[in-house]
């Protein structure tokens, strides 16, 4: 069951990615709370690592992509 709606939800933040948004980065991040739940729940630890992956990628994504949005809509970065 979990794998399933995990799997689902990544579908999902890859075609909000896909479509530029740029707060699809941190929607993926939180969904990687569903793929934690995954790996625990049914003991598939085998996969902690790309689940620590993709969360890292999604922070750092989420980080450049509102930089550049906030460029993109003229405002001022610190």
């Amino acid at each position: 069951m979990w794998s399933w709606i995990a799997g689902t939800v990544s579908i999902l933040i890859l075609i909000l990615m896909g479509r530029k948004y740029w707060w699809a980065p941190i929607a993926g991040f939180i969904s990687q709370s569903a793929w934690f739940i995954y790996v625990f729940v049914d003991k598939q630890y085998g996969l902690l690592l790309c689940v620590i992956a993709y969360t890292i990628v999604h922070i750092i994504n989420a980080r450049k992509w509102y930089r550049d949005w906030k460029v993109k809509k003229g405002e001022m970065i610190k």
